[in-house]
């Protein structure tokens, strides 16, 4: 088991954000591609995935929601981890080359944002 409150969620959904802020830290940010940065940036600063950065059927340039929970590790060789946002930064480049994340009216978004909080709610119970 996981302490919840070392627990980081990387994420840039506000429904993620209002939903946790009061019990677990949150780093939040304004785009997928920040999401998988950052989170990238954990890892390099001796931080795990708890979550994949990829989880779900959506492609990359389908939703831009993204929400990804980091933990404070000890263990120094976390190449998987390492190789893992690294392959997810480099297919959501790839899915972006293709075609660029949509902009969604309201009603859409919303869905994408619910879609991306039910992944995180199915993950806070077992940590």
């Amino acid at each position: 088991m996981f302490e919840k409150e070392k627990c980081i969620i990387v994420t840039n959904n506000d429904k993620v954000l209002r939903k946790y802020q009061n019990s677990i830290k949150i780093k939040f940010v304004e785009s997928y591609e920040e999401v998988l940065i950052t989170t990238r940036n954990f890892i390099f600063d001796r931080h795990r995935l708890l979550t994949h950065p990829q989880a779900s059927s959506l492609k990359p340039n389908q939703t831009p929601f993204r929400s990804i929970i980091v933990y404070p590790s000890d263990n120094t060789n976390n190449l998987d981890d390492v190789m893992m946002i690294e392959k997810a930064i480099e297919v959501f480049e790839k899915f972006r080359k293709i075609k660029e994340i949509p902009k969604y009216e309201d009603k859409i978004a919303d869905d994408y944002k619910t879609i991306d909080l039910s992944i995180i709610d199915n993950v806070i119970p077992r940590l």
